[in-house]
């Protein structure tokens, strides 16, 4: 059931508190960063990515690794290991509620986590409202305060940090409503919403792979130039978590391709205007670079028309991640070398199994959602249609759902 927000004045003026929360966060930033909206198929210019040949060897230790990463990485995945114990009594659940905020509900992969979280619950009788958190403060907060005063059994918010609506989180926690904070770090001990470790059966983070999206790409990098590379890393500056993740995409370079040079532009999806100028300033400045890498698909756009005003098009390749699906087109005409994916429907079962377990009490789990690393090679083998992106067949077998149906004991 998708939920209006309760009040229209709710989408309107944020008021001071709600700027500058806003300015803190930046939480959009987060949340596009995982859906590519921004990017096109076409309108970005049609300049190929230069084609770099792999290296089957060389590079030391640190390429042998990369290579290993990346073998794995470009197939898909067809068997599934259980994330935890199997839940007992998870049927005594059916009836209840689970409240389902993106921060966005328009972007096309918290749709898809939408619709499989929906079915997944399902299975249990556990009825999926859905309310878009529309990337403000304000009705990020009608949302949470619509699923208190209704009684929800449990709220799962993605992409959007506690500190955005702090007191409608400390509002659900004080009815003792289970919240699951999905594509978001653990904030420092003294900021709202941190928990210790990952979290407990009242308030809880889903990590699962964004880290890993984008540690991926400097592996990829790695692995394609045989240890030696010039980078050009474009960490997103719109959350602590996009920033996180950015460093530690660099940090991996550093740790596998010793002799590879990185040097960081900082880009903002608040204003993604400026990613053209500031792209083709760093390049211009570093005319020795051969890798340009994106923290995720939503800035594919204005990076690449960077790229063109610089003049480095037959030179540099691109390599981002999120695997949406004008990325992968953009792969497939050969303006992307890679794309690391993340398989979004098995995100909703995942998101799932974290919740029924607060909701049970029992301890949270470490998920283990599939990636894939797509290219010129390989992208050919799936078919580039919103639907095959919305069912997961990109990533291999649909499986998943018959092994979590078994640890709920709902087959």
């Amino acid at each position: 059931m998708r939920e209006q927000l309760p009040h229209p004045a709710h989408r309107r003026a944020l008021g001071a508190h709600g700027r500058r929360a806003r300015g803190r966060l930046a939480t959009l930033g987060a949340a596009v960063a995982l859906c590519g909206t921004a990017v096109g198929a076409s309108g970005c210019g049609s300049a190929d990515s230069p084609t770099h040949t792999a290296s089957a060897s060389g590079g030391g230790p640190g390429a042998a690794h990369a290579r290993a990463v990346v073998a794995k990485l470009e197939q898909p995945t067809t068997s599934f290991g259980a994330p935890g114990p199997p839940l007992t009594n998870a049927k005594s659940l059916a009836g209840k509620s689970v409240w389902y905020v993106p921060i966005s509900i328009s972007v096309p992969v918290f749709a898809i986590a939408d619709e499989s979280l929906r079915t997944a619950l399902g299975k249990l009788g556990i009825q999926l409202h859905t309310c878009s958190g529309e990337a403000n403060p304000s009705a990020t907060a009608a949302c949470l305060e619509h699923a208190v005063s209704s009684g929800a059994g449990g709220i799962i918010a993605d992409g959007i940090p506690v500190a955005l609506a702090p007191n409608a989180f400390a509002a659900a926690e004080s009815h003792h409503i289970p919240v699951l904070v999905v594509d978001q770090e653990p904030p420092a001990a003294s900021a709202p919403g941190a928990v210790r470790g990952k979290g407990d059966d009242r308030l809880a983070y889903a990590l699962l792979q964004n880290h890993a999206l984008v540690t991926s790409e400097a592996d990829w990098i790695t692995a394609n130039s045989g240890g030696s590379a010039s980078v050009l890393s474009m960490p997103f500056t719109d959350s602590p978590s996009t920033l996180q993740w950015g460093a530690e995409g660099v940090a991996e370079l550093h740790r596998y391709c010793p002799a590879c040079t990185v040097t960081t532009q900082r880009i903002g999806l608040a204003d993604l205007t400026l990613a053209p100028s500031q792209t083709s300033s760093a390049l211009l400045s570093h005319p020795g670079v051969t890798y340009v890498m994106p923290e995720f698909d939503a800035a594919l756009q204005g990076v690449e028309q960077g790229i063109q005003q610089s003049g480095m098009a037959q030179k540099v390749a691109v390599v981002t991640s999120a695997g949406d699906l004008p990325a992968l087109q953009m792969v497939s005409a050969h303006r992307v070398s890679a794309d690391v994916g993340q398989d979004f429907p098995y995100e909703g079962w995942a998101d799932a199994d974290e919740m029924l377990r607060m909701m049970l009490h029992a301890p949270i789990v470490e998920e283990h959602v599939p990636l894939r690393i797509f290219t010129a090679a390989d992208v050919g083998e799936v078919k580039l249609t919103t639907a095959a992106q919305a069912s997961g067949e990109w990533y291999g077998s649909s499986s998943y759902t018959t092994m979590f149906e078994k640890l709920w004991g709902a087959s």
